[in-house]
């Protein structure tokens, strides 16, 4: 049978974590990351239950980690671009062939119209629908790029 020594023991660890302090965890302006047990401005709650040792950054590790912030901002800012351009080249894709498929249906109802006024006797179009081989061709053309 446990005693009462065991039971309070036993209460005590059970209840232990909800005695330990916070950690906050932030990134430093230099990229390193820091951690304190005092809420810091845009620092997030750490999973750490103690504070690590603290180390003294030099300043080639401060060089260091500006240069390497640098190289990040610079291959955010080309990857940028990079989608700012694919963009703008679709775009002007996208808008070139509207008006690719605007002129092919200006140009097959214009043959439309010609070929039944040529093709038409006393004002009765002899073939109605028929328009030739650059009907068909157009026609083609019109139904792969325009849909």
């Amino acid at each position: 049978m446990p005693t009462r020594l065991q039971i309070g023991l036993l209460l005590l660890n059970c209840s232990f974590p909800a005695f330990t302090e916070t950690i906050y965890q932030w990134s430093d302006p230099w990229g390193q990351i820091q951690y304190s047990k005092t809420p810091v401005a845009g620092a997030m709650i750490s999973d750490l239950t103690q504070l690590p040792e603290q180390t003294a950054t030099t300043e080639q590790q401060k060089q260091e980690a500006m240069v390497r912030k640098l190289q990040e901002m610079k291959q955010r800012n080309s990857l940028r671009s990079q989608n700012a351009a694919t963009q703008l080249k679709s775009n002007e894709q996208s808008l070139q062939t509207k008006n690719y498929c605007r002129q092919l249906r200006i140009l097959l109802a214009d043959l439309q119209a010609r070929s039944l006024w040529q093709q038409s006797l006393f004002n009765i179009p002899l073939l109605p629908g028929y328009y030739g081989p650059i009907h068909s061709e157009l026609s083609r053309e019109l139904r792969q790029n325009c849909r």
